[in-house]
């Protein structure tokens, strides 16, 4: 028979809370790293379209041109049939 008392729960418990809240906060500093490897990666991939529009503007507006019509299309296309 197991005689303990709530008191020794108590220990356990705090034991507990404090293991969760230092898991806690390695998985915070851990998305807090990563947030900051993918916000750097971005501005480097924004930076890199930036300077091949620069490059070839006419390139661009030519190939933004033909995304828009494609949608344009797919989306007038998505509408008539829908009704």
């Amino acid at each position: 028979m197991n005689t303990t008392t709530n008191g020794d729960y108590a220990g356990d418990t705090a034991q507990v809370k404090d293991h969760l809240r230092a898991a806690g906060d390695a998985a915070a500093t851990a998305a807090k790293a990563r947030a900051a490897r993918a916000q750097e990666w971005a501005r480097t991939q924004l930076g890199d379209v930036q300077d091949r529009i620069e490059a070839q503007p006419y390139k661009a507006a030519a190939l933004a041109l033909g995304i828009g019509l494609l949608a344009g299309i797919l989306l007038t296309a998505l509408a008539r049939r829908s009704d």
